[in-house]
């Protein structure tokens, strides 16, 4: 794999978990007009499962660019066994 191939690959994956943070960030915000400062706010469950679904998507993200970046290190490292590249060598 090219180290241009590689290096797009990164930079998807790190746009994606960048979107990620934001839908966390706003979902939060979302989900924070809720509540009142006496703590009596019952927040609606759309907030609540959005806010969920976009820590999961960044959870997910984040695990994908990590095996993206890994991969492609170990590839310019001359390292392209599978053993190597999943850590186990």
């Amino acid at each position: 794999m090219s180290t241009r191939i590689t290096r797009f690959n990164e930079a998807r994956a790190l746009e994606r978990v960048a979107s990620a943070a934001h839908e966390v960030q706003a979902a939060s915000a979302a989900l924070q007009e809720h509540f009142s400062p006496d703590g009596d706010a019952q927040p609606p469950m759309l907030k609540l499962v959005r806010i969920e679904a976009a820590m999961l998507e960044l959870k997910t993200a984040r695990a994908d660019f990590d095996d993206v970046f890994t991969f492609g290190r170990n590839l310019q490292c001359g390292r392209s066994d599978v053993g190597s590249v999943q850590g186990n060598d």
